[in-house]
């Protein structure tokens, strides 16, 4: 199939909360924000635009289609990652094939826990990394915070881009929010996080269509969320944001037995992840849990923990993952989160396998 790359530039601040212990704290989940929009993020956004804009029954069988036996899937998706004009950036894989640029200056440990610290790498880090070519590491080569890793030439260009010494792709920002108790009880000040943007920034996500008219219903609800908003504090207007096509080849490796995801993942059975953790393999976990999308409800889906973007794992199928149904006990519809992966072939060093959790 081929891949398609929208491009979303976000008008308003954009609030990408994932909370992890908000149930148990008593906290409201906002006080702190994803950079990025994760696939079942995204996927489930869509899906809800769905059901106002078409009907419930069509999306019913539209979801249907990826419990069938089809080799092709109607619709799979990246998570959507910054980008900055015509540098895109991706998860960094977690795999170590670059060295340190000055053992003089600085110890093996603190480099060691920069590295850790990125989040995000270029397109041509990204490529570098997938192909197994020796890096080097250097902190002058990061930016937003330490959290992007690009090269030289792409810095030079964003800061001629943005007429400044030192690129800024996103700022974090938090804003001050009020809850109004009862008579008998008081107000209470909390904060909202929130991503902020910079001009020709934004977030990227690439998506592969069994067909044209997938393609163009799937842009048409895209373009409605432009105009509703994605992720929370929508009623506050954020998360609005226009959205253009851009000419972007996704890196690729030869193909072998391990692979990147650009995207969560939900293995399908107890044999899939057995596979996935075979051999030489990295990943970290992250906890997938929220509220059911109903408007009236606050019931909490299921808690999962899904491979995040990123991870390097093992596999020997084309189709790792799956759509896992997070209802909770009582409910007699589905609730699904997308948690198929997309695959980057990746041939970086080999080192001992490492698990971060």
């Amino acid at each position: 199939m081929e891949t398609t790359v929208y491009r979303l530039k976000f008008k308003t601040q954009l609030h990408l909360g994932r909370p992890t212990g908000a149930a148990q704290t008593g906290s409201l989940g906002l006080e702190k924000t994803e950079i990025y929009i994760p696939a079942d993020t995204l996927f489930s956004a869509i899906c809800q635009t769905w059901t106002t804009f078409y009907d419930t029954q069509s999306l019913t069988d539209f979801l249907n289609l990826y419990a069938g036996k089809s080799e092709t899937l109607p619709f799979t998706l990246t998570s959507a990652f910054p980008f900055a004009d015509n540098v895109y950036f991706f998860p960094k894989p977690l795999v170590d094939n670059n060295r340190p640029a000055d053992k003089e200056n600085e110890t093996d440990a603190s480099l060691a826990k920069k590295r850790k610290h990125v989040q995000f790498v270029s397109n041509s880090i990204f490529q570098d990394i997938i192909v197994g070519n020796s890096l080097t590491f250097n902190a002058e080569d990061l930016i937003n915070q330490k959290k992007v890793w690009a090269s030289c030439e792409e810095i030079d260009h964003l800061k001629k881009l943005m007429g400044t010494d030192m690129p800024i792709i996103w700022e974090l920002v938090s804003r001050p929010r009020v809850t109004i108790g009862s008579r008998n009880a008081g107000s209470e000040i909390w904060h909202v996080e929130a991503v902020q943007f910079n001009k020709k920034c934004g977030l990227w996500f690439a998506a592969n269509f069994d067909n044209d008219e997938t393609r163009q219903r799937i842009e048409t609800l895209l373009r409605v969320l432009s105009d509703n908003g994605i992720g929370g504090e929508r009623n506050a207007g954020y998360g609005q944001f226009g959205f253009d096509k851009a000419e972007l080849e996704i890196p690729s490796a030869e193909e072998g037995d391990r692979f990147v995801t650009l995207s969560p993942i939900c293995p399908k059975s107890s044999t899939q992840l057995q596979q996935l953790l075979t051999g030489d393999v990295a990943y970290t976990l992250s906890p997938c849990i929220g509220w059911v999308s109903v408007p009236g409800s606050d019931d909490r889906r299921k808690l999962i923990n899904m491979f995040r973007e990123g991870s390097v794992l093992h596999t020997s199928e084309e189709r790792v993952g799956r759509l896992v149904d997070l209802k909770p006990e009582d409910y007699t519809h589905p609730v699904y989160r997308y948690g198929y992966a997309w695959q980057v072939g990746i041939k970086g060093a080999k080192n001992e396998a490492e698990i971060q959790t």
